[in-house]
């Protein structure tokens, strides 16, 4: 099954603060998670992730998830970007750790500097950079004297600049989950003027990308969902008062609704409330290689 191969997909996931009011436990979140990576992958496509350095998070299951299944055969089916915020923020041995974990199936660039870097692990530390002008890094005081060689942005600037590199290198995109901002949940609070499944669903649309929200599970990408019109807005999940930009951010995807074509709109209406897992999976991939085609 080779469908999409050459393509790239963006995908763009976190729990959702109302996952658990619309009776869907976490572990469901993760099996939608790895059923759309593999049915992707082996439709051809290489998953485009941008994810934190935490071994025990989402982006390293993936990884181990599909890892047995394509290390034989050399495919490489994850590009990781790592995004400025994160970078700054891990130690030499907490990425030289991710590198090694994830080397097997992944691509990891951090962008940095308004470029994506690719980054690998050696034998005695990591390269940064490819070709002549990579270089090597050695130590966490190399790394750390690196890093200042590097313009520095503020945190939400970094985020939405990686979440535009990610853009620009993929053809797809689906959403699941993601902070609403509630202002009684301290762990839902997002940085910036809208959070991160919203910003990276509009500039998939600004983009004239496949854009695909999953809406089922809750948070940011149900009410992208219905911002869009492919759900009806009276399955939108009561909630306390959120962060003032919330609402503005997703009036602003509701402005690209009409770039949905009607011939793949029932589709799209169809996923927005899909909690299937696999099946789910293959309408996904279905759908985008009509769609890219």
């Amino acid at each position: 099954m080779t469908a999409l191969k050459g393509k790239s997909v963006a995908l763009s996931v976190s729990d959702a603060p109302d996952r658990a009011r619309l009776g869907l436990p976490a572990r469901e979140v993760d099996r939608a998670l790895f059923s759309i990576c593999t049915v992707l992958v082996r439709a051809g496509a290489k998953i485009v992730y941008g994810g934190n350095l935490d071994p025990d998070g989402l982006t390293f299951g993936m990884f181990r998830h599909l890892a047995g299944a394509y290390v034989a055969d050399g495919t490489v089916p994850f590009v990781h970007i790592i995004p400025e915020p994160v970078l700054r923020k891990a130690s030499f041995d907490e990425l030289i750790s991710a590198l090694r974990e994830g080397a097997s199936v992944v691509e990891t660039q951090a962008h940095i500097d308004g470029a994506l870097v690719p980054l690998r692990s050696v034998e005695d530390g990591l390269r940064a950079g490819k070709g002549a002008t990579s270089i090597r890094i050695q130590s966490e005081g190399e790394f750390n004297s690196w890093l200042d060689t590097k313009p520095r942005l503020d945190d939400p600037s970094a985020f939405s600049a990686a979440r535009k590199a990610m853009t620009d290198i993929s053809d797809a995109r689906v959403v699941l989950g993601g902070k609403m901002g509630l202002l009684d949940d301290p762990n839902d609070m997002y940085q910036g003027d809208m959070p991160g499944i919203v910003e990276e669903a509009l500039l998939a649309l600004k983009a004239y990308q496949p854009c695909v929200p999953l809406g089922a599970f809750g948070g940011s990408a149900r009410d992208v969902a219905i911002a869009l019109n492919l759900l009806d807005p009276a399955k939108r999940v009561p909630r306390g008062e959120q962060s003032p930009t919330y609402s503005p951010s997703l009036d602003q995807i509701a402005a690209w609704q009409s770039t949905i074509s009607d011939d793949l709109r029932p589709d799209l209406v169809s996923l927005a409330d899909d909690d299937r897992g696999e099946p789910m999976a293959y309408d996904i991939a279905d759908l985008l290689r009509r769609w890219v085609s």
